[in-house]
């Protein structure tokens, strides 16, 4: 059953570059060096999640939690 996410925030990805470092945050933290591959797995999760762009200092692309 596919549950309902609210979106909560997050500076979006435009800001950041396709190549770094970038974390999934979910049941488990899974890293990235590819913001295209980190976007994907986190679209495909059905939890609540959040995506950071750790290349410098943290930022939070996105978050989504259940409403």
């Amino acid at each position: 059953m596919k549950k309902k996410l609210k979106y909560y925030g997050g500076k979006g990805y435009e800001y950041s570059n396709e190549n770094g470092n970038f974390e999934v945050k979910a049941n488990e933290v899974k890293k990235f060096t590819r913001l295209s591959k980190a976007k994907e797995h986190y679209d495909n999760l059905n939890e609540e999640k959040a995506i950071w762009d750790t290349t410098t200092m943290p930022e939070l692309l996105s978050c989504h939690v259940e409403k």
